[in-house]
């Protein structure tokens, strides 16, 4: 047994797909399955089980994935902490994250880390949407995310980093892009509104700020902006209720205007992580500098 094919183990049970876990570990997929099918011979018991397409734990793999993960931890942190003693801070940090902050927040947030904590800090980043990233962290996949808020989590931590604009998007032929502002009021007669299904996060917002102004939307089923945008786009008429973000920049067509009862602070964003997880340094380091980077959006 080595440290390979436990670290090789861990990314397997993380993902539970083989083809997902050896290209995260930058191997072939045969050179993982035959690591695993060693490491399951020399411990004498089956660690996975077929799951259609997917893999599993089985009772044996769940018990010794608990000590892995303990294991490895253990032995990282003493790494970190040793290169630390010498001067030379060392470490990665896994990184869940809604696509929306990938073009201005993270890129400086991760670059005034560095500037503080070394160069030698690897980022791995991921992007995803808010419940599955949630999920995700909470199954040690990642160990810092950035989302909206998920309710009824206790054991997970919420620190709020940014606030984004909703604001009412439409083509600049539609007769409403001549104002300078939007009531909601003025929404009751449009006959196609999209925007986010109610059951995410920023949708369960929206639907609930549409239904106090009497506003129905005809099509709540765009779970990101860039798919908002296209549905806007394709329909002249339509009106597009969404966060204004890197997502709406391709579409050169497309305006956006200010919702006038509508706060720019309307739709929070996270950082989020296990509340009382084991953590290293260097994530511990990241948590705290994120808590008071002071961002300010162009």
């Amino acid at each position: 047994m080595n440290l390979s094919q436990l670290y090789y183990f861990r990314k397997l049970a993380e993902l539970q797909h083989y083809t997902k876990a050896a290209q995260e570990l930058y191997i072939t997929q045969p050179a993982l399955s035959n690591s695993i099918s060693h490491l399951e011979q020399e411990l004498g018991i089956p660690l996975f089980e077929r799951d259609g397409r997917t893999v599993k734990l089985t009772r044996y793999g769940k018990e010794f994935y608990g000590y892995t993960v303990e294991s490895l931890n253990a032995l990282e942190k003493g790494i970190a902490l040793a290169h630390e003693h010498a001067g030379s801070p060392l470490g990665s940090i896994d990184i869940g994250t809604i696509y929306t902050i990938q073009g201005d927040y993270l890129p400086e947030l991760i670059k005034a880390y560095r500037s503080q904590y070394g160069q030698n800090i690897v980022f791995n980043v991921y992007q995803g949407l808010s419940i599955p990233l949630i999920e995700d962290l909470e199954n040690d996949r990642y160990e810092v995310v950035f989302t909206a808020f998920v309710p009824n989590k206790p054991h997970i931590t919420f620190v709020p980093v940014l606030s984004q604009k909703l604001v009412a998007i439409m083509h600049k032929s539609n007769k409403l892009a001549w104002s300078n502002s939007i009531a909601l009021e003025d929404l009751q007669s449009v006959k196609t509104i999209v925007t986010y299904p109610p059951e995410t996060p920023v949708g369960s917002e929206v639907s609930q700020l549409l239904k106090t102004h009497g506003v129905t939307a005809t099509e709540a089923c765009c779970a990101d902006e860039i798919t908002l945008g296209s549905m806007v786009d394709s329909k002249p008429d339509a009106v597009g209720i969404a966060l204004k973000t890197i997502g709406l920049a391709p579409f050169r067509n497309l305006i956006c205007k200010k919702l006038s009862e509508v706060e720019d602070d309307f739709h929070p964003v996270y950082m989020a992580y296990k509340t009382g997880a084991y953590k290293t340094r260097a994530v511990e380091n990241f948590i705290d500098f994120v808590r008071f980077f002071e961002w300010m959006k162009e």
